[in-house]
């Protein structure tokens, strides 16, 4: 890391969202000396070209040199490893013979492929609830429901630690926001007892996994709080599905629950190895969504060879639970291994597939991260 500290940069992206100047373009000039800096020093680790698919290594082109690398891949979310599988690619490939790449159109107007309309059955019988809307991504899904069910005068509590889709869904519903210390029921309870009687409608969403520190909701503890103060819930699985439960169905097969959040929202980009996501409810409020989530409305319908790929993951999940098996023991293998190099890990031990490593000041992350890639990872 001699090369980031003979060189250091203290700013962070923070640094760059606001600008004093007027002009709203002035900050994109500092920002682009920044990653100009970062670039230099072999210190850039976002959008690396990639020249092959996903999997457990990838082939980089080398934006120094040119030429093609093999790394291991320690960024993506492929937890049981679907993404190169033969079955995925060759159902992919069959579905885009038969539909072509796309429909060029939204779902709601142009028309659903029947294979989104099998993946939807396929997906509400393995959720256990009564219907599923497809999505073209995971941010989708949640914007879409958020925004669509969510008015002005009513409340959405989150937790703290929520993903930046389920921010942003509620800040384009209008709803009044307020958040809860992470993982919290105590506090979540304390929220709902100060704001909850003010509102119409009160909707607490929280996630099964957090996508950053890797850590597992309370969720008895949460719905208990939600379910006595007349609230609805609603959890986002993604990063739990395919991973936690005995059946790999996610929070709720963890804890062995018998009833269920009033809305679920899942995505295909982690362990079912595709893109997308989906909503599961009752009939009435996903044929709501469909109606006025606008994200659902007015974006293109996903490729049909993404669609049969995700059902094909999704087989193979509910039909090989070797799959998960390794998982864990690839997650114990790297937690042991960092604790034995010194590092700090949250959750400590692992709860899920994302393993949070504590390093510091971004300039040293940056550093870490070229280390990383002229190592052979990324």
């Amino acid at each position: 890391m001699s090369g980031a500290m003979a060189h250091p940069d203290d700013r962070t992206l923070a640094d760059f969202v606001r600008s004093e100047e007027p002009d709203i373009l002035a900050k994109t000039g500092p920002f682009a000396g920044y990653i100009h800096g970062l670039q230099s020093r072999g210190e850039y680790s976002y959008h690396r070209t990639l020249v092959s698919g996903a999997g457990c290594t990838v082939r980089v082109l080398d934006p120094g040199t040119g030429t093609e690398r093999e790394l291991i891949s320690l960024a993506a979310n492929n937890y049981l490893g679907l993404a190169g599988r033969p079955e995925l690619i060759e159902a992919a490939c069959a579905a885009t013979r038969k539909y072509g790449p796309g429909l060029c159109g939204s779902r709601f107007l142009s028309g659903t492929y029947d294979l989104v309309q099998q993946l939807e059955k396929e997906l509400a019988e393995f959720e256990g609830y009564e219907e599923v809307a497809v999505f073209t991504t995971g941010y989708q899904a949640n914007v879409g429901v958020l925004a669509g069910l969510l008015r002005k005068g009513d409340l959405a509590i989150i937790d703290r630690m929520s993903h930046a889709s389920i921010v942003d869904g509620c800040r384009i519903s209008g709803c009044k926001l307020r958040t809860f210390d992470h993982n919290d029921a105590a506090d979540l309870d304390q929220v709902l007892e100060r704001h909850g009687a003010n509102c119409r409608n009160v909707l607490v969403v929280v996630e099964g996994v957090f996508s950053m520190d890797g850590d597992i909701c309370p969720l008895p503890q949460i719905m208990e709080v939600v379910e006595r103060h007349g609230a609805y819930l609603m959890l986002d699985d993604a990063h739990a599905t395919g991973v936690l439960g005995s059946h790999g169905a996610g929070t709720v097969d963890h804890f062995g629950l018998t009833s269920k959040p009033d809305i679920l929202v899942g995505t295909f980009s982690k362990s079912l190895s595709g893109t997308g996501g989906y909503v599961a409810a009752s009939h009435e409020v996903i044929n709501y969504i469909r109606h006025y989530g606008r994200s659902y409305m007015f974006s293109a319908s996903p490729a049909p060879g993404t669609i049969a790929a995700v059902r094909e993951a999704l087989r193979l999940l509910r039909s090989e639970p070797e799959l998960r098996e390794q998982l864990w023991r690839n997650v114990d293998f790297v937690y042991r291994g960092l604790k034995a190099a010194g590092f700090t890990t949250y959750p400590d031990p692992p709860e899920a597939a994302i393993l949070t490593v504590v390093i510091g000041h971004d300039a040293v992350v940056h550093a870490m991260s070229r280390d990383l890639y002229e190592g052979g990872g990324c």
